[in-house]
């Protein structure tokens, strides 16, 4: 999967914030009962703007805006963390 091939794509996230992990860092996402997971803080920051209405360029774009990071450095690890959030079910492309 690379950046052109998903940028006009909406992804959906699937799951709910069920709690932030013990250690206080990483959150835990539940799917379903026998899904649940727990992710690092910017893959819970990009699966969370995945609201089916926002496509993957509008995400990229107002992750640079907030981190102060050009559009073009994020495509790649943006791209990366969508498509290990799909893998793991965690959201719809």
């Amino acid at each position: 999967m690379n950046f052109d091939e998903i940028k006009d794509k909406k992804p959906q996230k699937v799951g709910e914030l069920i709690d932030k992990a013990e250690d206080g860092d990483n959150y835990i996402i539940k799917v379903s009962d026998d899904k649940i997971f727990e992710v690092a803080p910017i893959a819970y920051y990009i699966w969370a703007m995945c609201d089916g209405s926002k496509t993957v360029t509008q995400i990229v774009d107002e992750i640079s805006k907030e981190a102060n990071i050009e559009f073009d450095k994020l495509k790649d690890p943006v791209t990366a963390v969508l498509e290990q959030l799909q893998q793991a079910s965690l959201i719809t492309l």
